[in-house]
């Protein structure tokens, strides 16, 4: 499974490598504002390749804040990718979410003290992260 990240900091970064340790993807790819945290991020294996935009993931995590998804979900329309976010309020998520036709709203419980890439971790705690493969698998047969 081909995974993009568009925002790779503490919690899109902690989520690429839980899914890395759980070998439940073959490539991620990181998107983002900021070169230097894109080439930390692949310094430290998080990501496998920088990208300007998603391509061809299979799951896209929406990992940036949540002020940024109006125009990355636009970007976002018509991919075929089963696309997740990390945002911390749901109201206007999904409202925004529901222009896209695989769009399952996300929540993780990882604050830290500490952010960007350099805070990344596999052992973060992020309910979601074992839940991509499977939610992949079931939804890959219904479109």
């Amino acid at each position: 499974m081909k995974l993009a990240v568009i925002g790779v900091g503490l919690i899109g970064g902690s989520f690429a490598l839980a899914l890395k340790k759980a070998k439940a993807v073959s490539h991620v790819v990181g998107v983002g504002r900021s070169a230097a945290n894109l080439k930390l991020a692949l310094g430290r294996g998080i990501i496998d390749s920088i990208a300007k935009d998603a391509g061809d993931a299979d799951v896209i995590l929406v990992a940036a804040p949540v002020g940024q998804y109006p125009a990355i979900f636009k970007s976002l329309q018509g991919s075929k990718a089963i696309i997740t976010d990390a945002g911390s309020t749901k109201r206007d998520v999904v409202a925004l979410g529901k222009h896209l036709s695989r769009f399952v709203p996300g929540h993780p419980i990882a604050g830290a003290e500490k952010s960007g890439a350099a805070a990344a971790s596999a052992d973060r705690n992020l309910p979601f992260s074992a839940a991509v493969p499977t939610v992949t698998r079931r939804c890959s047969g219904s479109w």
